[in-house]
């Protein structure tokens, strides 16, 4: 059998059926050149946000609002009040208080800052910035309300700056460092377990790991006001030092009243204004030896100038140099100079 074939008989497109087809796919593909990345491109995420300030100028108070970096400009208010857009996806609330006014020979304390972060918002907020301190006095807090509850707890406070900080006043966050200089075991030996005693502030306490005995690895946790600081004393066998020129505190451990379930109190009470008086504190001393000492230095925000605020370093990085930067608000004063008032800075 044989096939053959007609060459005379194609069988496909003429070239003006081609070269319509290939117009209609050109079109297509320049109207859809133009539509494909605007649909995929998404809306950019700096649209819609914007910033609040509130801020005393020459002791006037003033608000502004940007949405963007476009603003109408600042207002003299007697209260400032912000109510958050409702396409803000969310709201930090920044607020700082008054800086404290600096003394003969040290610069004031800055403000206190507190950042609060919040995605809703049930009505407007209304604030109240503090006052800088006058030269020796210290400043005022900074608090944020809600607009239906002005007589309630705020929902952001900041305390002002003091004017001297002493270390009676302190607290576990002014501690820059923690640090065992010197430790034994309840017979005396050096480092008798093995490891050396250590010290680290948690929360508001202050957490200690040491040698009890050859054997025993021991911890507790201090309360700076009351376990060190406040602490009576006619408690202490051995009572902390305080110096405030150098803002240290060297505290003695001897573990009587916890570790040897001693009431040493009333113990020393039956003795005091005897004869036997400092023949038992020697003795005791050398019976129940110091399982550790420690050394807390503090950050007592001491200077011979100005001391800026965290407000002021966070507008720095954020960029911000016009409106509320200019006044400096929450810095502690120089020298016998007066602190800067307090603000409140919002974003969205």
């Amino acid at each position: 059998m044989k096939l053959t074939l007609n060459r005379n008989k194609k069988a496909g497109f003429s070239l003006f059926e081609a070269c319509v087809v290939m117009l209609i796919v050109s079109i297509f593909l320049a109207v859809s050149a133009s539509v494909i990345p605007k649909k995929n491109k998404p809306k950019a995420e700096a649209d819609g946000h914007g910033r609040f300030e509130c801020y005393y100028k020459g002791g006037q108070l003033y608000q502004q609002m940007f949405q963007g970096v476009s603003s109408a400009g600042a207002t003299a208010v007697s209260e400032c009040r912000f109510n958050p857009p409702m396409y803000a996806k969310y709201i930090v609330i920044n607020v700082v208080g008054g800086g404290g006014g600096g003394t003969g020979g040290n610069g004031g304390e800055p403000g206190g800052f507190y950042s609060s972060f919040h995605t809703s918002a049930r009505s407007a907020f209304v604030m109240v910035p503090g006052k800088g301190g006058g030269a020796g006095n210290d400043g005022t807090s900074t608090s944020v309300y809600y607009e239906d509850n002005r007589g309630g707890d705020p929902i952001v406070t900041a305390e002002g700056g003091l004017s001297k900080r002493e270390l009676k006043d302190a607290r576990t966050s002014d501690i820059k460092q923690c640090a065992i200089t010197a430790g034994t075991s309840s017979v005396g030996a050096d480092i008798a377990c093995g490891s050396i005693p250590l010290c680290e502030v948690v929360g508001e306490n202050i957490y200690v790991q040491y040698c009890f005995s050859a054997s025993v690895y021991k911890s507790k946790y201090l309360d700076l006001q009351t376990d060190i600081i406040q602490r009576p004393s006619d408690e202490w066998l051995k009572p902390p030092v305080l110096n405030d020129s150098e803002a240290t505190i060297t505290y003695y451990d001897q573990g009587l009243l916890d570790e040897y379930n001693m009431d040493l109190k009333s113990y020393l009470d039956a003795y005091r204004g005897t004869i036997y008086w400092d023949a038992l504190l020697q003795a005791l001393e050398q019976s129940y030896p110091t399982l550790f000492t420690m050394v807390l230095t503090f950050d007592l925000h001491r200077s011979n100038t100005v001391t800026p605020s965290l407000l002021m370093n966070y507008l720095e990085g954020m960029g911000i140099t016009t409106g509320i930067a200019e006044y400096k608000p929450g810095q502690g004063g120089a020298p016998g100079g007066a602190g800067n008032d307090g603000a409140v800075f919002i974003t969205w």
